[in-house]
């Protein structure tokens, strides 16, 4: 049966590869823990360095249907008033039939817009690299309805670069103080072509992506203001690509270094695709989150659900006295602070 659903994937692919790519982009459920590709703005935001690994695998019912690996580095640099990011990701889909490649560099420029608010603003600048596996696709007419497989398909005549690359150009803006936090974002500001056919240079675009996201971590006090007993964080997340439009809205608590939460994910036309829950750890300088993706729309049943992974690392100790975005930071004495 997965063997059976790898090979629908495969065709799939290569009928929507023989005609216009129209994809969107790797969307993550846990997207506060990987900032910079939400936002490049978030580069050098925390004030310390910071490491992220990342790991995806989507509809887990197919056989490697969507798998995307990230790895994630951001600091700051006081002589340039801003910070640098760096990251890696690995988006595998139809069992390795196609691959993606990207290596990003972020630069970002802080502005001390008052007493309590920050605005922060990145450049970034990217190379892609999308990949075909040929011996891994199938289709019509090489394909034996009675014995499978055989002979060598036309198809690969016009297959003249299974290896295209190119480069990339988004930026972002980020606004936040002590409890709130908001940014906005456009990814893909050239547009650049890609595709795996010749002649077809004008008909595949990889859109402009645009995003806005909003968030808060608000303290919630029990008996007066000096017995806080845990944090809440509401998040939204707004993203919209060449017709295809999602929100991402919700809410994590975080108490004692324990996290937990539940998300929702639907389009803008209000069709709900998934509820998404998590629950994490938070430790001195690193936490771990976990996050699953069941599906409520018509893939329910059938793809099954959606894992995440995520591990954060700081390379040294955070201020105490800040308030960062995305990042609970605990104190085992003091509690979040």
């Amino acid at each position: 049966m997965r063997k059976l659903k790898t090979e629908i994937l495969c065709v799939l692919l290569i009928l929507i590869a023989g005609f216009q790519i129209r994809a969107q982009d790797v969307s993550f459920s846990q997207f506060y823990s990987n900032p910079l590709y939400l936002n490049p703005a978030f580069a050098g935001s925390l004030g310390v360095g910071r490491a992220a690994v990342h790991y995806r695998n989507q509809w887990n019912s197919f056989n490697k249907a969507f798998n995307t690996y990230s790895l994630a580095f951001d600091f700051p640099v006081k002589k340039l008033q801003g910070g640098l990011g760096f990251f890696i990701l690995n988006d595998s889909q139809a069992a390795n039939s196609m691959q993606s490649i990207q290596l990003n560099a972020v630069y970002s420029v802080f502005i001390e817009v008052s007493e309590n608010y920050r605005l922060q603003g990145a450049i970034q600048a990217g190379f892609h690299q999308n990949s075909l596996r040929i011996d891994k696709l199938i289709f019509p007419d090489n394909l034996d309805p009675f014995y499978g497989n055989h002979g060598v398909s036309r198809e690969i005549e016009f297959l003249a670069d299974p290896n295209f690359s190119f480069f990339d150009f988004s930026t972002g803006v980020l606004l936040y103080n002590q409890k709130i936090f908001g940014g906005v974002v456009v990814h893909h500001l050239a547009e650049p072509r890609q595709t795996f056919y010749q002649g077809t240079f004008d008909a595949d675009v990889l859109h402009r992506k645009y995003t806005a996201h909003f968030g808060a971590r608000l303290p919630v006090y029990l008996y007066g203001h000096h017995r806080k007993k845990f944090d809440i964080s509401p998040q939204l997340v707004m993203q919209y690509q060449r017709g295809f439009g999602q929100m991402n809205y919700g809410f994590f608590a975080t108490k004692s270094g324990l996290t937990a939460g539940a998300w929702f994910r639907q389009n803008f036309g209000l069709r709900y695709d998934a509820i998404i829950l998590l629950a994490g750890f938070t430790k001195n300088q690193w936490q771990i989150n976990y996050t699953y993706d069941i599906a409520v729309s018509g893939l329910w049943g059938n793809a099954g659900g959606t894992s995440e992974i995520s591990l954060v690392f700081l390379l040294q100790k955070l201020e105490k006295a800040r308030h960062l975005p995305f990042y609970n930071a605990y104190d085992d004495d003091a509690g979040f602070q």
